[in-house]
């Protein structure tokens, strides 16, 4: 789900840099937990290009439960 508030913007991809785990809003499952994600541990992203530097480093993991659907495209 987009959301348009402080720190998401409307942005659709949310990196949870402590858990270095990359989420797709518009996907969002339950299972994803981004209410629990602290502000201050989100950057937010509007497309996958964007992210050309983080996804190609080795530490890098696209949420199981909202990538997955993007990933079989």
């Amino acid at each position: 789900m987009r959301r348009f508030e402080y720190p998401y913007f409307g942005k659709r991809y949310l990196y949870d840099i402590p858990n270095k785990t990359l989420h797709d809003l518009v996907n969002e499952t339950d299972e994803c937990k981004i209410n629990e994600i602290h502000e201050d541990d989100i950057d937010m992203y509007s497309h996958l290009n964007e992210l050309a530097l983080l996804l190609e480093h080795p530490v890098y993991y696209p949420c199981p439960h909202c990538m997955k659907k993007e990933e079989e495209k």
